[in-house]
C-alpha cells in the first residue's frame, strides 16, 4: 500500500527550517510523540535495555514499522541501515517495530534469524499485540515516522517510495547542508509497472483460486485442466491441498500450482516441516530450484521483464505451506 500522509506542510524550508527546525501543523504532529511511546513491547532485540522516547530525548528519530516476511519492507532496509551508519554519530537513531502479519512472525527467534542474516544493526521491538502499531494509529508496513528532537512528529509516510523525502527531513533536522541527490538510485524503485496484487492463499482472505476448480475450505483434491492456463492474477493446483486460516498446505506426496501473474519477479512466502525442493518453470522454461524450509519471504523469479508470465511450482513434500505470494 502507498498511501501516504503528510504531517508537515511539504516539509518546506523556511529559514527556520533551513537552521534545521521544522514547522509543525496540527493533528497527529501537534501532539508530542511520548503520548504513545512504545506500548506493550514483547521484547527488544539488538539492545540489552527496553527503550522508550524518553531515552532518546537528544536525538532525531525513525520510527519503522515493519514485519520481516514483507517485500516491501524489505526493499527499504538496505536505507535504512545505511543512514543509521551514516547520520547515527550525527543524532539519527532508528527503531524498528516488527508487527507481525502471519503468526510465524510472533517468534522471536524467526525475527532474530531475519535480524542477524540481514545485519539490521539498530533496535527492534517485538510488537505482537499490536499495542503500539495501534497506539501510533498505523496501518500499513511499513509506516515510517521521523521525530524532532523534542519527539514530535514531523513526517508521516505509509508504504515504499519516500526514501528522498525522509532523508531529506532527517538531513535538515541534523541541520545538514543539502549537497546534490540524495541516496542511491535504487532506494525508491519504480514499481509502476507491477499489474499484480499481492495474493493470499488462504482463508482469512479473498484468494484468487481459479473458480473452474471449486475452490473450498478444507482438505480437497485439485487436477489441472489440461491445456487450460489461469486467468491474470489467478491460480490452479493439483494434488490433495488443506485450505487453514493463513496457509495453504500440501497434504499429498507431490503438488503443483500454476500462477499467472504480471511483473518481473514473483516472491513466495512459504515454509515446510522438512527442506522441500520447489521445482519452478516460468513460460515454460525450468528455472534455478528453490529450497524452502523456515518461515520467510523466498524469491521464486528474479527476472528483468516486465509483462505476463506463468509461473509452474512443483514440490514433494508434504507439510509445504504457502501463505502469499507478492511481486517486483
Amino acid at each position: 500500500m502507498q498511501r501516504r500522509r503528510l504531517i508537515q506542510s511539504a516539509l518546506f524550508i523556511t529559514g527556520a527550517a533551513a537552521a534545521g527546525s521544522l514547522a509543525l501543523t496540527s493533528g497527529f504532529a501537534g501532539a508530542a510523540a511520548t503520548e504513545h511511546g512504545f506500548t506493550g513491547v514483547d521484547g527488544w532485540i539488538n539492545t540489552a535495555m527496553p527503550i522508550s522516547l524518553a531515552d532518546l530525548r537528544s536525538k532525531v528519530v525513525l520510527v519503522n514499522f515493519w514485519t520481516y516476511s514483507c517485500i516491501n519492507c524489505r526493499r527499504t532496509i538496505p536505507y535504512l541501515k545505511r543512514w543509521q551508519s551514516e547520520y547515527g554519530a550525527l543524532g539519527l537513531q532508528i527503531i524498528g517495530i516488527h508487527t507481525p502479519e502471519f503468526a510465524f512472525e510472533h517468534d522471536r527467534r524467526n525475527v532474530e534469524t531475519y535480524v542477524r542474516q540481514t545485519s539490521i544493526p539498530y533496535p527492534v521491538g517485538q510488537d505482537n499485540e499490536f499495542r503500539t502499531w495501534d497506539a501510533w494509529d498505523n496501518d500499513v508496513w511499513p509506516g515510517f515516522y521521523v521525530l524532532d528532537r523534542n519527539r514530535r512528529v514531523v513526517l508521516q509516510c505509509d508504504g515504499e517510495d519516500h526514501a528522498h523525502e525522509m532523508e531529506g527531513a532527517i538531513r535538515r533536522l541534523l541541520s545538514l547542508p543539502r549537497t546534490g541527490a540524495l541516496g542511491l538510485p535504487g532506494d525508491d524503485p519504480d514499481l509502476s509497472c507491477i499489474g499484480s496484487p499481492e495474493m493470499y492463499f488462504g482463508s482469512i482472505h479473498p484468494t484468487p483460486q481459479d473458480g473452474g476448480q471449486s475452490p473450498r475450505l478444507g482438505e480437497a483434491e485439485y487436477s489441472f485442466v489440461q491445456a487450460s492456463t489461469p486467468k491474470l492474477n489467478e491460480y490452479q493446483l493439483n494434488g490433495v491441498w488443506s485450505r487453514e486460516g493463513e496457509p495453504l498446505v500440501l497434504r499429498s506426496a507431490r503438488g503443483s500450482l500454476r500462477l499467472h501473474y504480471s511483473a518481473a519477479k514473483l516472491f513466495l512466502v512459504a515454509t515446510a516441516p522438512e527442506a522441500a525442493t520447489a521445482r519452478i518453470r516460468v513460460d515454460g522454461r525450468e528455472m534455478q530450484a528453490v529450497e524452502i524450509s523456515w518461515p520467510t519471504l523466498y524469491t521464486l523469479v528474479d527476472g528483468d521483464t516486465y509483462g505476463e508470465h506463468l509461473l509452474e511450482l512443483e514440490a514433494d513434500t508434504p507439510g509445504l505451506a504457502l501463505f502469499s505470494a507478492t511481486f517486483g
